[in-house]
């Protein structure tokens, strides 16, 4: 795990604007052409990278562009999932549940971003999705060797590129996020569902660290569940639900060392009013529960940006790293650096400036225009090396 020996690092949760080829890798992929697939993956993670090295970001990933969460994936690492047709009265994802969906409040404003979502484009709207995912019968490992095909490719393209996995993460979802998308059918308890789940990651978890990296743990649903629950349960019902997943997530890190991961929350990456998040003080301490070297999480969106102040109260474990969001990926206003310096040096004063890595709220790709991703990471760095002459004077 690196840390901030002399100046402020950057970092980023992961998913980055698509790189050129990005239409070609995922038509490989749907026509099951899979040396075809890997080989344009390869060259596109060189373009990510190669990016991301002149914008001045330090811990880098291959920015998650060719990753599939379909049957193909599925049953590349488990048996046991499969999807089914919505019934009439059903919806595909936790995420559809939002209570600010059934808000007369905003009824205006969703019934225009559901056809058009985060970055509308001219001509393009989102076809309402038609099928879930649900799990059927025994979730078991396959170990068909396709994470470990993965990571080689991704290692292929990072060397290609001139770098070395030292200055990468490597991120996986966690099973508290996955219980978002593919729902129970199966088992008799949430905790068996659970567990199931932890399963289905557990192998990716432990491939990804013997190969060197640093595994990013994905898991929104620590902080952001609350807000698609109706009616909203209370805050000691929230936190049991939460814990159990974060149970559930150290259960698939046995045997892998706290200093190769960190984990990353986030409320959502949909560009909505956010008025029901939940309070981070609230499951705080639960996040640290989590067997991690650092904590990545949302701190520069407006609904976050007095967040700073539960730190007054709870105090980062020593030897851990936080990685605030000092970059907001729900705008497409682009920081400007004088602003991201103050969110570094605000934090770096409260936990130490060797603590704190610099990140950015959640993935910009897709969650931004390309263009306004790629400069809010420009300005991530140029943040980072102001505060660096503050605190390194």
């Amino acid at each position: 795990m690196q840390r901030s020996t002399d100046r402020i690092l950057t970092t980023h949760p992961g998913r980055l604007p698509n790189p050129a080829n990005h239409s070609e890798v995922h038509e490989a992929r749907a026509g099951s052409d899979r040396a075809r697939f890997l080989d344009l993956t390869k060259a596109g993670i060189v373009e990510i990278v190669e990016k991301q090295k002149q914008l001045g970001i330090d811990i880098m990933c291959d920015g998650e562009f060719w990753k599939g969460r379909d049957q193909q994936y599925f049953d590349s690492r488990v048996t046991g999932i499969t999807s089914r047709p919505l019934n009439p009265d059903e919806l595909p994802s936790m995420m559809m549940m939002l209570r600010e969906r059934t808000s007369p409040e905003f009824s205006a404003f969703y019934d225009i971003y559901n056809r058009v979502g985060n970055t509308p484009l001219p001509g393009v709207t989102n076809p309402p999705a038609s099928r879930k995912w649900v799990i059927v019968d025994d979730v078991k490992p396959v170990n068909s060797g396709a994470i470990e095909e993965e990571i080689e490719t991704v290692k292929a393209g990072i060397a290609a590129a001139g770098e070395s996995i030292e200055n990468f993460f490597f991120p996986v979802l966690g099973p508290g996020w996955l219980c978002h998308s593919i729902f129970d059918e199966f088992h008799k308890t949430e905790e068996e569902y659970i567990y199931s789940l932890a399963e289905l990651v557990k192998h990716d978890f432990k491939a990804v660290t013997d190969a060197g990296f640093v595994l990013q743990i994905d898991d929104p649903s620590l902080v952001a569940t609350w807000a698609m629950i109706s009616p909203p349960p209370s805050v000691e019902e929230y936190r049991k639900r939460s814990a159990l997943r974060i149970e559930a997530t150290n259960w698939a890190l046995q045997g892998i060392p706290e200093e190769q991961v960190r984990f990353h929350t986030c409320w959502g990456s949909w560009h909505t009013p956010h008025v029901t998040d939940f309070p981070l003080k609230d499951i705080v301490d639960i996040m640290l529960d989590v067997n991690a070297a650092a904590y990545s999480i949302e701190a520069a969106d407006v609904q976050h940006e007095l967040d700073w102040h539960v730190w007054e109260d709870h105090k980062l474990p020593a030897g851990k790293v936080f990685i605030p969001g000092v970059i907001a990926h729900k705008t497409s206003t682009v920081e400007p650096p004088e602003l991201v310096a103050d969110r570094i040096v605000r934090y770096a004063k409260l936990m130490g400036r060797e603590n704190i890595v610099a990140g950015v709220d959640c993935g910009v790709g897709g969650r931004c225009y390309p263009d306004i991703g790629w400069a809010k990471l420009k300005a991530l760095s140029d943040g980072a090396a102001m505060a660096s002459k503050i605190l390194w004077p």
